[in-house]
């Protein structure tokens, strides 16, 4: 018999995001064994249908943000269980944890919550003096709500609420995400399709820095942006290409790169605006180095991904990357715009040296097996 599983997410594809991405996986891998989800997330984009039904997945959109989908997923939530029998509930942080633990607690479901990261007084950077304690509090509130199970990405998100919010060991339980090796493996793109990725976007002869990914203040895009006039002042043929996905900041980081290229260096910046997932591959794995300079990361989907294709990667040694990083990965001091420069030299000119740190793997057969008897364990 299958088990019927009640998911909320903030957002859900095609919306983009890394979250989205993984939880797409976990969705596609569930439902091929006997597993029915059931998934309630915000009705983000119009043009997207409010309820759609595929094999052993329906979807329903209500409402259209995050904060005004807090309330309408409780209603939705409250409606589906009236209606039908679910085995679990199962939610991600943030918003969407609320109506999971306000429902699990009427209708005397267990709850699963996966954790990607825990905030904190980082709060205070992200959001800024006036605003970082309202944050604080919901979080706070969130923490304090009921669950069965916290299912951590990490151990660093694992240890953050065992120490900032006293979350007792038996109710804790880290299974990282997976990485999927299939796609991200060098060996996909031949030197046919580099030679022609270079040709055209006109790579050739020159030293490509890469960054990918949103343009939060949690990525420290800002101190990457400082670097580019003290780089091309030492070396004129290095290119920096930022493929930047849609967040609150975007347009802030665009209209920032968009002047110095206009301006100062039309032939040293390069701007995409997402681009499709095996471009994307491709664009990795014609790059010289992917630069990453996290301020807090509670797994490091792009991070991973880089190692996954052998690339150079530069980070910071914050949160949970020191523990999922290998191959040649440099991590540096968070907010040291130097030390990302001087890494930048050093690849480029001693890529050679570099240590090859060991192998650390996490598939995705491991992490749903070990997400099942998560769920075993609660039935």
């Amino acid at each position: 018999m299958k088990k019927r599983i009640l998911l909320f997410l903030d957002y859900y594809l095609p919306h983009r995001g890394w979250i989205e991405t993984v939880f797409e996986q976990i969705i596609q891998r569930l439902t091929k064994k006997w597993y029915y989800i059931t998934l309630v997330t915000s009705h983000f984009d119009k043009k997207l249908k409010k309820y759609e039904n595929f094999d052993n997945l329906e979807i329903y959109r209500v409402w259209v943000d995050r904060f005004s989908f807090l309330f309408w997923a409780l209603i939705k939530g409250f409606y589906l269980l009236k209606r039908q029998k679910f085995d679990i509930i199962h939610a991600s942080t943030y918003v969407a944890s609320f109506p999971a633990s306000l429902l699990g607690l009427f209708f005397a479901k267990k709850v699963v919550l996966t954790v990607h990261e825990v905030f904190w007084k980082l709060w205070i950077l992200y959001k800024g003096w006036f605003f970082w304690r309202i944050y604080l509090f919901f979080e706070k509130i969130l923490f304090l709500m009921p669950f069965t199970v916290y299912h951590c990405v990490s151990r660093y998100t694992m240890n953050c609420l065992r120490v900032l919010y006293g979350i007792s060991d038996n109710k804790l339980k880290v299974i990282h995400n997976g990485v999927d090796y299939d796609f991200w493996n060098k060996n996909n793109v031949d030197d046919n399709q580099i030679l022609n990725w270079k040709k055209e976007y006109e790579w050739n002869g020159r030293f490509i820095v890469l960054y990918y990914g949103h343009a939060g203040k949690s990525k420290w895009l800002d101190s990457l942006i400082d670097c580019i006039p003290q780089m091309i002042k030492y070396d004129p043929t290095v290119l920096f290409v930022f493929n930047i996905i849609a967040s609150k900041r975007k347009n802030k980081i665009l209209n920032r790169l968009r002047f110095l290229e206009k301006f100062w260096f039309a032939r040293q910046i390069q701007i995409f605006q997402w681009v499709d997932k095996k471009d994307l591959r491709t664009m990795v794995a014609s790059c010289d180095v992917v630069v990453a300079p996290s301020l807090s990361e509670g797994f490091g989907s792009v991070h991973t991904e880089t190692v996954a294709m052998e690339k150079p990667l530069i980070t910071t040694s914050v949160a949970s990357l020191p523990e999922v990083l290998w191959w040649a990965t440099i991590f540096i001091q968070a907010n040291s715009s130097q030390q990302l420069l001087d890494s930048i030299l050093m690849i480029k000119e001693n890529q050679q040296d570099i240590e090859i740190l060991p192998v650390k793997k996490f598939d995705w057969d491991t992490t749903i097996n070990m997400i099942e008897e998560i769920y075993d364990s609660m039935l």
